[in-house]
């Protein structure tokens, strides 16, 4: 919980400062569909979808951006299923139309959300670690089509059950690559 807090403060904190990729711009709304295949496990089971989703990010400082991305989901019982990502990503400004970026984030979740859709509950916490690069193509001085590609790696364990003549473990260890396209628009 200390972790979510965290990220929390760090977002809000972010959405006040003054970091600006174009003058007057803090901040960057997308619009993305992406293509997501995961494995799980040894890699036996696998599986592929195309996705729309959005995200609002915050500049804190020319080219330095925050992006947290919040995946909540209220099932009709008592428990809530969640994905808290803080991400990071860099932007290379330049006075070109192009403009690479490199990402990096962690999270927390009780969950891992295949196709963005958070599955069944874990009673353990789960690590992610988000790590992408991309690039933004300005089409108009604030409006720009986005690529990017995501590789998310989810891990957790929980506690061990013990049988008769076996123990048996609870674990994720999921891998997610995802490859988005679409458009960004600068705020």
């Amino acid at each position: 919980m200390k972790t979510f807090g965290l990220m929390l403060i760090i977002t809000l904190s972010a959405a006040n400062l003054p970091g600006q990729p174009r003058e007057g711009k803090s901040k960057e709304l997308s619009l993305s569909g992406s293509y997501q295949t995961y494995s799980s496990g040894s890699g036996s089971v696998s599986s592929g979808s195309l996705l729309v989703s959005s995200r609002l990010g915050f500049f804190v400082f020319e080219g330095l951006e925050i992006e947290p991305e919040v995946l909540v989901m209220i099932p009709s019982g008592p428990d809530l299923v969640y994905m808290v990502n803080g991400n990071v990503s860099y932007n290379f400004m330049s006075a070109g139309k192009a403009i690479p970026f490199l990402l990096i984030g962690y999270g927390i979740a009780n969950t891992v959300p295949f196709f963005n859709v958070p599955m069944t509950k874990t009673d353990f916490s789960v690590d992610v670690l988000n790590v992408g690069a991309g690039v933004k193509i300005f089409l108009h001085e604030n409006v720009a089509l986005r690529l990017e590609y995501r590789y998310q790696k989810f891990t957790g364990q929980g506690a061990t059950t013990m049988y008769d003549f076996y123990s048996y473990t609870d674990k994720v260890e999921t891998t997610i690559n995802t490859v988005q396209f679409g458009f960004s628009v600068l705020l």
